[in-house]
């Protein structure tokens, strides 16, 4: 008899997702569906609202990339406007998007794929996390911990 298993949610992942996987009677795969809702409708949040209150509101509704949510807004308010910006002002904006794709790298490895690796795929989930990879490797942790937030501070220093 065709077996379906389902798995939701799927962890490491911005967003929410799930898995669907049907099997055939011999075991061997009939199909899978792999589904990430990832519409923010950020539209929806913005009808209506001013503009130049745009870059402020999108970062807020994502905390996980506010950078992006706030450059893409400023750019197209700019292009409706017709506003061309310096050269030094597009530098910067690079510098910051650079910088968060870094830290958005190293958070990714350290904090989601890192515990994976470390203890395998399949172990438990209260142990397959960042919590218990510091408590067992204090030393990796310590430098990892270090690594993301020094990419935070590297970022602000920048910028002042």
């Amino acid at each position: 008899m065709p077996k379906t298993y389902e798995i939701e949610p799927v962890t490491r992942l911005e967003g929410h997702g799930g898995v669907v996987l049907k099997l055939n009677d011999d075991g061997s795969v009939n199909d899978v569906q792999f589904t990430v809702g990832s519409t923010r409708f950020f539209e929806k949040f913005v009808t209506g609202r001013y503009m130049e209150h745009i870059p402020r509101i999108t970062p807020r509704i994502c905390g996980i990339c506010p950078i992006p949510h706030h450059l893409t807004p400023t750019k197209a308010v700019e292009d409706a406007w017709g506003v061309q910006i310096p050269k030094p002002a597009y530098k910067l904006r690079q510098l910051l998007q650079n910088a968060k794709q870094y830290s958005s790298h190293a958070i990714h490895f350290y904090a989601l794929a890192a515990p994976d690796f470390i203890y395998g795929p399949f172990a438990d989930p209260a142990k397959r996390n960042v919590v218990q990879v510091i408590k067992d490797m204090p030393a990796e942790g310590k430098m990892a911990m270090e690594m993301m937030e020094s990419q935070f501070i590297i970022l602000v220093g920048e910028l002042l």
